[in-house]
């Protein structure tokens, strides 16, 4: 059976030292995370588990969810975010946004999402990074899709993709094949750093999505809740998560999202006064944390389809809300540099100690983070001219998200409120 190896301080080195010493078998390594993955019997598992200074976990599954719905008949997403990016002069369009979309792989020659992809790897037994099961395409298409000024686009269509497909054809993945994924996009955000790169160089990562869940088992030493954490603290990388589409019972947010280190996004309805999805997960986590972090629209969501070039499918999902989060980056940041100058940078992880200040949900729900709503929606502002003053980073943080707020417009068009 196949085993994760997590250091709980013990060197990379060390940690294959331990299991060769034990029998172990095919032996595999990420080049940074501290974890290995290895075949064991059940004695070299018990000798290897007596260890000091290390974790042993079997591998487990992941899967990408989604749920198909018919075509939207009134105002989408796409036309919302094309408003709110015009408003901006010129209009905004997440230029020097790079996302890695860890997921089931991308189809990048449908034309919505031509050049966008810059870089690809393949961790799955599928045979190509090529988008068969489709969830990867459509998360692409949130995140970057279209031109910003056509009728079809994602969020920030002047982003760029990196395809990194942990998920194989069937939208199955384990979590070896998805910790090798984030250290891939450790590593590239560790060259690009000892490169001398900007973060708005296009291989230079900034944002990883993780639209795929597994049961929250409640162990912080899960492989990829490391692997997320690490990415987060180490590397300076945003990881956003779907909070899971298994409410509306409370607790049943998914790993990874369930980590306190990762942005958890849930689904409100696209239509409606920021109604909860019935299906977005809720919490609290196992171990008790409030979670998810915001919502964002995840209903009646239209994509690039995987099956040709020129089709488009509509979906449902936390799935696709947290790409929303994440192509939102974009616009937020590209929007700061322009008040700020391009040394401004935008992180959701800092930006959460702020988020009650920028976030809004109905009347009824709670003012403090809750387990359904979590923030709320997060209302982005704009930001305007120079600055003349010296701010400190919170104080421009409060600034960028209070100044003449548009969101106002986009939540009046899909019958929402602030």
């Amino acid at each position: 059976m196949r085993y994760a190896v997590i250091s709980k301080g013990l060197p990379l080195e060390r940690l294959e030292a331990e299991a060769k010493k034990v029998g172990a078998r095919d032996i595999r390594r990420p080049k940074l995370l501290g974890q290995i993955y290895c075949e064991l019997d059940e004695g070299q598992l018990a000798r290897l588990s007596q260890v000091p200074g290390l974790a042993v976990k079997q591998v487990k599954e992941f899967r990408a969810d989604q749920v198909a719905v018919a075509p939207p008949t009134a105002e989408t997403i796409s036309g919302v975010f094309s408003i709110l990016r015009s408003y901006f002069s010129p209009p905004l369009t997440g230029t020097g946004l790079t996302v890695a979309v860890l997921d089931s792989g991308i189809r990048k020659t449908h034309e919505s999402l031509k050049g966008k992809v810059v870089y690809e790897r393949n961790f799955t037994d599928s045979p190509t990074a090529e988008d068969i099961f489709g969830h990867g395409t459509q998360v692409a298409f949130v995140v970057a899709g279209g031109t910003p000024g056509g009728e079809k686009a994602g969020v920030s269509p002047g982003a760029v993709l990196f395809n990194i497909k942990v998920m194989n054809d069937e939208g199955i993945g384990t979590d070896e094949d998805i910790v090798l994924g984030i250290d891939e996009v450790c590593e590239l955000a560790q060259r690009a750093r000892m490169n001398g790169l900007y973060p708005t160089d296009e291989m230079y990562p900034n944002v990883i999505n993780l639209s795929f869940g597994a049961e929250d088992d409640g162990d912080p030493d899960n492989p990829v809740r490391v692997a997320a954490r690490e990415a987060s603290i180490d590397y300076g990388l945003d990881v956003v998560a779907a909070a899971g589409n298994f409410g509306p019972k409370m607790t049943t947010i998914t790993i990874p999202a369930c980590e306190p280190e990762v942005i958890a996004v849930g689904a409100i309805l696209t239509l409606g006064e920021l109604e909860i999805w019935e299906r977005s997960s809720r919490g609290p986590t196992v171990e008790g944390n409030t979670k998810p972090d915001f919502v964002l629209w995840g209903t009646d969501i239209e994509m690039a389809s995987e099956d040709a070039d020129d089709e488009y499918v509509t979906k449902s999902g936390t799935s696709f809300s947290a790409p929303m989060l994440a192509g939102l980056t974009g616009l937020l940041w590209e929007s700061g540099r322009r008040a700020y100058g391009e040394a401004w940078y935008f992180r959701w992880t800092q930006a959460r100690e702020l988020a009650p200040y920028f976030s809004t949900k109905p009347a009824n729900a709670a003012v403090k983070k809750d387990n359904t709503y979590g923030y709320g929606l997060p209302a982005m502002g704009t930001m305007l001219g120079q600055v003349s003053a010296v701010r400190t980073p919170e104080q421009q943080l409060m600034e960028a998200m209070s100044g003449m707020t548009v969101m106002t417009m986009m939540l009046g068009m899909m019958g929402g409120f602030i």
